[in-house]
C-alpha cells in the first residue's frame, strides 16, 4: 500500500501557497483613503509656468457683498516678474484697481476689505507681499454653487471654477443671545451674552 503522506503534504503546500497569493492579490488596484486628499481650503488652484493661483474663493459678506479671495504668486526663484493685468468673474466684474507685478517668490493676497484690514492692519506691503482688496459686482451669487475666474497674466491665463462660499466670523467672535440674535464687538463682552451660546 502506498504512503499518501507526501501527496497530502504536496496538496497542503499548494493550497497555502493558493491561498497566500489570493490575499496578497486583496489590495491590487485599490486606492488608497489619502490618494488623493487636497489643501484644507475652500477654493481651488491653478497655474501657467512660474505664475500660481491659490484658494480662489468668491466669498459672500454679512452685507450681501462679494469679494473675490486669492493668493497669486511667482514661483520662479531666479525667473523673471510676472504681471498680473486682470481678473474677470462670470457674469459679473471686479475691479483690481492696478496691474499687480510679482518678482520672483513673491505674492500678492486678495480679500474684502475687512479680511486685508485683520490681516494687514498696517495696509503695508510685508516683505514682497502685496495686500489687495476685492469687491466683485454682479448678482445671484448662491453659496455652494460656482463661476468661472479668468486671471490674466502677461504669459497667459489661468482659469479656474471659484466655489461660492458665506462669510464667517472667527470662532469665538459672535454669540447667540437668548432671543436668537447673533450679537458681536462690545455686545459680546458687556455681560449681555450670559447663558447665550458661543458661535
Amino acid at each position: 500500500m502506498k504512503n499518501r503522506k507526501p501527496a497530502a503534504r504536496r496538496l497542503l503546500a499548494v493550497t497555502a501557497g493558493c491561498a497566500a497569493l489570493a490575499l496578497s492579490a486583496c489590495g491590487a488596484g485599490q486606492v488608497s483613503q489619502t490618494a488623493n486628499q487636497v489643501a484644507a481650503v475652500n477654493g481651488t488652484n491653478g497655474e501657467l509656468g512660474d505664475a500660481v493661483v491659490r484658494d480662489v474663493t468668491l466669498v459672500t459678506q454679512e452685507d450681501n457683498s462679494v469679494a473675490l479671495k486669492f493668493n497669486a504668486s511667482n514661483q520662479g526663484i531666479d525667473g523673471e516678474d510676472v504681471t498680473l493685468q486682470s481678473v474677470s468673474v462670470q457674469d459679473a466684474s471686479v475691479d483690481l484697481g492696478k496691474r499687480v507685478t510679482l518678482a520672483p517668490d513673491c505674492s500678492v493676497v486678495a480679500d474684502s476689505s475687512a479680511a486685508i484690514a485683520e490681516m494687514n492692519p498696517s495696509d503695508a506691503t510685508v516683505g514682497c507681499t502685496q495686500y489687495l482688496e476685492t469687491t466683485v459686482e454682479g448678482e445671484n451669487f448662491y453659496n455652494g454653487a460656482a463661476r468661472t475666474v479668468t486671471f490674466t497674466f502677461d504669459n497667459g491665463d489661468i482659469e479656474v471654477n471659484a466655489p461660492i462660499v458665506a462669510w464667517y466670523a472667527d470662532a469665538g467672535q459672535t454669540y447667540r443671545h437668548q432671543d436668537g440674535v447673533n450679537r458681536e464687538g462690545a455686545d459680546a463682552i458687556d455681560g449681555e451674552h450670559e447663558g447665550s451660546e458661543i458661535r
